[in-house]
């Protein structure tokens, strides 16, 4: 007999909605996921994706349909994304930290059926409901114990339901998995299409490059919200190895976490990695079952690579380089070349070609400046309802990550700057992490970011932000005097400003523009 349409995608589709359901026939009895006091099985993890699949189809929520959510990490989240894609819907996940307009903005251009919201963000979400033109229905995740609002969906209630059965849809490679919108500097953010197949791919090369085993205890601290923690967790979930889901990044949480669950594996940006040994009992958590590191975001300083090596001796540590358009995988530079190329983001992923390009779409040689550009099955389907941006990314066939940078002889990738982030101060191009580089070699800094100011002569200003080490006087004039035994002159920077510590995002990234707009609201 003939397969039906169904049975032929289903025998070999490639939808990340199927991975706990592979890992729950090989696994079921493993512990998947740790968070909070609630540890759940593989098996009770597909069974309550199920559940929720099934849930958001008698909402009337089917194939290609957005339903959005503002939430921290939480298991509801998890239970949901995967539920909405087995039915083919997509995800809409909102940065936790915004506001009424920027609510209302993505919620507006992506049309979701329903929006979810944590107890603790849904006052922000109520403001703007009335001008959220398309949401049917409001949703609550109570993760404090907060009574549901008169109106509001128990998104709690989704578990009670028998029905765990396999939701019978067809997903293809190509559809959106989820809508993830950059932060961007622009004035509107833009909805990055993630698909299945991108997810599939992402999680194949890192399975390939990452080295997560089964037997791995990995932390999950970054938001779910971002791409990065989307694919961390499939990763995971794949492999088989057990997570220990963290709300949001707590570094004191974190030490004890590791202590306790004998965690093996960390992610974090630079900053979660220099709090981190400032904490005062730092020196009291056992964290020996580390073994593998990796730093995202912006590059180790070399004193805080030596600190490090010397509290977790054998680690492997590994840089990764990457953005929400590639799912999120672009280059990694793996422990066995850490030590000799500590400054590069290694060399691409697994099944992704990475090059440098002028401004002419000419590719350069070794040694050579210009924008990172890569293509490859997990490169973003496009911008959501943007032809022109969408065009412009992919121009000639690859994704312009605007992001610059050079490769050396032996194909290793250096960040230069983001394009937006390079200072052009009287006629000279100045890289913002090249000076920091070297500010962070200042035994006194703890923390530093360069960012460009305006000035009526030079165009630009070199100002340099810095969060000293605890305890430490440190003073403009410390600053300017050593810049200028470091550096050029046109790379000295002409302003300091010493802060009790830099903004930054959820996931622990310094967020530049923010920092701008304060220095310049202050002068």
């Amino acid at each position: 007999m003939a397969l039906n349409s169904l049975e032929w995608n289903v025998l070999r589709r490639m939808s990340i909605a199927d991975v706990p359901r592979f890992t729950a026939s090989r696994l079921p009895d493993k512990t998947a996921i740790v968070y909070r006091d609630t540890r759940i099985t593989f098996k009770e993890l597909n069974e309550n994706c199920n559940r929720f699949a099934n849930a958001f189809s008698s909402l009337g929520v089917g194939k290609g349909d957005c339903v959005a959510f503002m939430t921290h990490n939480c298991l509801q989240y998890i239970y949901a994304w995967y539920g909405l894609m087995k039915i083919g819907a997509v995800v809409v996940p909102l940065n936790f930290m915004l506001k009424g307009p920027e609510i209302e903005y993505i919620v507006n251009h992506s049309e979701p059926k329903l929006f979810f919201a944590e107890d603790v963000l849904a006052p922000a979400v109520a403001e703007v409901a009335g001008n959220l033109k398309t949401v049917e229905k409001f949703g609550y995740i109570s993760l404090s114990g907060a009574e549901v609002p008169d109106g509001w969906m128990d998104i709690d209630t989704f578990l009670c339901t028998d029905d765990t059965s396999e939701p019978a849809v067809e997903i293809d490679a190509d559809d959106t998995a989820a809508l993830i919108y950059t932060s961007g500097t622009e004035a509107m953010p833009k909805g990055v299409m993630n698909t299945h197949q991108g997810f599939y791919i992402s999680l194949l090369m890192g399975s390939a490059d990452l080295n997560v085993t089964r037997q791995d205890i990995p932390i999950l601290s970054f938001p779910l919200y971002h791409v990065a923690g989307k694919f961390f967790l499939n990763l995971c979930i794949n492999t088989g190895a057990t997570v220990i889901l963290e709300y949001a990044p707590n570094p004191k949480e974190i030490l004890e976490l590791t202590q306790k669950e004998k965690i093996t594996f960390w992610v974090y940006p630079p900053t979660v990695y220099q709090v981190m040994p400032t904490l005062p009992d730092f020196a009291d958590y056992d964290i020996s079952s580390v073994s593998k590191c990796v730093s995202f975001g912006a590059l180790m300083p070399g004193a805080l690579i030596e600190q490090w090596n010397k509290i977790l001796p054998d680690a492997g540590w590994s840089n990764y380089y990457g953005q929400t358009e590639s799912t999120p995988l672009g280059s990694m530079l793996h422990p066995e070349d850490f030590d000799r190329k500590s400054s590069s983001i290694g060399r691409p992923h697994v099944s992704l070609e990475l090059r440098i390009m002028d401004d002419e779409g000419n590719m350069l040689p070794a040694g050579e400046v210009g924008e990172i550009v890569m293509r490859g099955p997990s490169v973003m389907k496009g911008y959501y309802k943007d032809e022109e941006k969408t065009a412009a990314a992919l121009e000639g066939g690859w994704l312009h990550t605007g992001d610059m940078g050079k490769l050396d002889e032996e194909g290793f990738l250096y960040f230069i700057d983001r394009k937006k982030d390079v200072i052009k101060t009287g006629g000279e191009n100045v890289s913002s992490q090249e000076v920091e580089g070297l500010l962070y070699k200042h035994d006194k800094v703890l923390q530093v970011a360069v960012i460009g100011l305006p000035h009526e002569h030079w165009i630009e200003t070199v100002c340099a932000c810095i969060v000293p080490n605890p305890g430490v006087e440190l003073t403009e004039d410390e600053i300017i005097s050593y810049s200028k035994e470091k550096m050029a002159g046109y790379k000295v920077p002409k302003k300091v400003v010493i802060l009790s510590e830099l903004p930054v995002n959820p996931s622990g990234k310094v967020l530049k523009r923010k920092l701008k707009e304060q220095i310049l609201t202050k002068n």
